[in-house]
């Protein structure tokens, strides 16, 4: 039996903020953006819950190169196409202006039926995320993987926030989307299953219940989608820059690589406490890098840049066999070395000057930047 599995092919969505340039307010103008849209473009661009959203899927990728090419292509189309309306695109978490009360929902039934059951908690929904597809054909396998990928959710997420500003307020928090999102009643940390046939049982029950329509209606941090074969990571805040959502992708495959490498070894499934793990989720939102970290494996805090060497030292296998090791380890190191988007846009607020306005200026610049060309 092999002692590894082969590398997996992978695939990135974003979600970005259409604003109006000069006030940095969301404008539900994206279909129009998406109707000028010129030349064909690889990646599939649709709405989201909301007019004011746009969210690319790349398609299928076989290494970061492939992922930093469609998300320079996709980010340049999408922006020339707003530019020419007189509109910008912003890729952070949040707006941190006021919330808008015009708003418009994507007018698609299920958007409208998470609108009339949800009510407050669906309109508050001004939220944007990165969701990283690593392949994974077959299922017993993704369970397994899910199981053991859990450990390095709060690492995950404490890497990528970017959301500190609400509705014209610093939050305290270095990923407030975080905050909004597991307002969700499936969202969060999934749970440990004993087997495939636990997991499918869960998505039955809840489906009996009333609970989820049907399993697209699950939105824990790592699920199986049902239209593709892969395992899906949907916990992170989307990134402002591009070489930060490739350096993400990579890591997020190592994990599973890891992951996979374990469970073909035989090796114990690190044991993770559920209420440890959405404590832990909690306080990597709260606190992104600074202060400590939580680890759900083992229960104690640690100093974040130990952690860091830690991680790069137990991926360093996987990473060098994928090729991805310099990149994921250069966003790894400026994290910690420089903060994450959450610092970058508390620093361009100006301190008490709360300058939001120029926070989403600096976001939509960074937005623009294209990844690096290796």
């Amino acid at each position: 039996m092999p002692q590894s599995a082969p590398i997996p092919t992978i695939g990135v969505e974003e979600e970005y903020q259409l604003v109006c340039p000069q006030t940095g307010a969301l404008k539900s103008e994206c279909q129009h953006v998406m109707d000028n849209l010129q030349g064909p473009i690889k990646a599939d661009i649709q709405n989201e819950l909301f007019l004011n959203t746009i969210e690319m899927a790349s398609p299928v990728c076989q290494t970061l190169d492939d992922v930093r090419t469609s998300l320079n292509e996709t980010r340049a189309a999408i922006i020339r196409s707003a530019e020419g309306l007189g509109f910008a695109l912003a890729s952070a978490a949040t707006n941190p202006l006021i919330l808008p009360d015009d708003s418009q929902t994507t007018p698609k039934d299920r958007y409208h039926a998470l609108m009339e059951r949800f009510q407050q908690i669906a309109r508050d929904m001004f939220i944007f995320g990165c969701h990283v597809h690593v392949a994974m054909p077959e299922k017993e396998m993704g369970v397994a993987v899910m199981n053991r990928s859990r450990r390095w959710l709060p690492f995950l997420l404490a890497l990528t926030t970017n959301s500190p500003f609400w509705n014209g307020h610093d939050t305290g928090y270095a990923s407030f989307r975080r905050e909004m999102w597991t307002q969700w009643p499936m969202a969060g940390p999934p749970p440990h299953f004993e087997s495939v046939q636990d997991y499918q049982s869960c998505v039955s029950e809840l489906v009996r219940c009333g609970a989820i329509k049907d399993e697209s209606f699950i939105y824990w941090d790592i699920r199986l989608p049902t239209k593709v074969p892969t395992i899906e990571f949907r916990g992170a805040d989307v990134l402002s820059r591009v070489e930060e959502t490739v350096a993400y992708a990579g890591l997020v495959r190592a994990v599973v690589m890891k992951c996979e490498d374990d469970e073909i070894q035989g090796l114990p499934v690190p044991p993770v406490r559920h209420s440890v793990l959405t404590y832990a989720m909690w306080h990597a939102a709260r606190f992104g890098m600074h202060r400590s970290y939580v680890d759900p494996a083992t229960n104690a805090r640690v100093d974040f840049p130990s952690v860091a060497e830690s991680v790069l030292q137990e991926l360093g296998p996987v990473l060098d066999r994928a090729g991805d090791r310099d990149c994921v380890e250069r966003f790894i190191r400026e994290c910690v070395e420089q903060g994450t988007g959450a610092d970058r846009q508390r620093k361009s607020a100006g301190g008490d000057a709360m300058d939001l306005v120029n926070v989403v200026r600096q976001v939509i610049k960074e937005t623009k930047q294209p990844g690096l060309q290796n």
